[in-house]
């Protein structure tokens, strides 16, 4: 069993079911950490992608491509890196995209199957 921290777990969770936004990402750690700052949020979201990513959990929503410029998930950190953590304001209008699970999230998180 992967262990995952509780707001992995609520992330994960809400994720089954449908793509989500970068920025509703931010939005979890934003609501589960409400005194980080914007660098703390971006090190945190950073941290949580690339273990997602490493595992092989996450993949590119659709219309997101053309927004980014991004044609690969494994883009997406470089692409964060240089929007900075500015990207992690909720004022700030910098394009995001949207992430969808992989398969591979289901067949590794078997609870993840009951949330769909």
């Amino acid at each position: 069993m992967i262990p995952l921290t509780p707001l992995e777990q609520d992330i994960l969770g809400d994720m089954a079911g449908d793509a989500h936004g970068v920025g509703e990402l931010v939005g979890f750690i934003r609501a589960a950490n409400p005194y980080y700052t914007n660098s703390e949020i971006f090190a945190a979201l950073h941290a949580l992608l690339a273990r997602w990513i490493d595992r092989g959990w996450l993949r590119l929503h659709g219309a997101s491509h053309s927004r980014t410029g991004l044609n690969d998930v494994g883009d997406l950190l470089p692409y964060l890196d240089r929007l900075g953590s500015d990207a992690m304001d909720p004022e700030s209008d910098l394009p995001l995209p949207a992430l969808d699970l992989t398969d591979q999230a289901f067949v590794d998180i078997t609870w993840l199957r009951g949330a769909v």
